[in-house]
């Protein structure tokens, strides 16, 4: 990380510590032993009994990412359903890289797994000055791409938060408006397994 504490972009917001020149790596881990910190997610860590906010986890991902993907890539999938509260810390981070803007060879990273996608300008947000999937495009990917028990478990989570503003039928009608799209009719059939759960009127 370049500095030791980023903000996570909201007013009155704790701030998100790692290591540089305040701290290093091992201070920070002492730190969390004594009760001082807590950690969230790869380098970055949290004041002890600071609230954690979407725009904190945003951050933490962004520092787990090496310097040549940052600000190239979009956090997505169940990376960007972590951020929104929504799914467990990811294993490995995944990340989308338009296509269209693929200039050299990404090579292997460690701490994330690359997608080549397409992006409308739709596609993205801004969480805390990072970019990530909106509710609706990773709820999308997610009915596509993720395991079974995570999908639809994160799936669930993703619609029944009033502040993300993603209904299961939005996400659903985005699949169907897509023709020839892979995975579509196994996605659609994650979306009725997540209605089923729902309580009646």
């Amino acid at each position: 990380m370049a500095t030791d504490v980023l903000p996570d972009g909201s007013a009155g917001a704790s701030p998100v510590l790692g290591p540089g020149r305040l701290h290093t790596h091992n201070e920070l881990r002492a730190m969390r032993l004594e009760g001082l910190v807590e950690h969230i997610y790869g380098p970055a860590y949290l004041p002890a009994g600071s609230p954690l906010t979407a725009g904190h986890r945003a951050l933490a991902a962004r520092a787990a990412l090496p310097e040549r993907l940052r600000g190239r890539v979009v956090i997505g999938r169940m990376s960007a359903a972590w951020i929104y509260g929504c799914a467990a810390p990811p294993e490995k981070l995944a990340v989308l890289l338009d296509y269209r803007f693929r200039t050299t060879p990404q090579g292997r990273c460690r701490s994330a797994a690359v997608h080549e996608v397409s992006l409308g300008p739709l596609d993205t947000t801004s969480v805390a000055g990072v970019a990530v999937t909106t509710a609706l495009r990773t709820g999308l990917d997610i009915a596509l791409h993720a395991p079974e028990e995570e999908a639809v478990s994160a799936l669930f989570r993703l619609s029944a938060d009033p502040r993300l503003n993603c209904p299961l039928d939005y996400i659903r009608q985005a699949l169907l408006a897509r023709s020839r799209l892979p995975g579509k009719h196994q996605a659609l059939e994650r979306i009725g397994r997540v209605l089923a759960r729902l309580p009646g009127p």
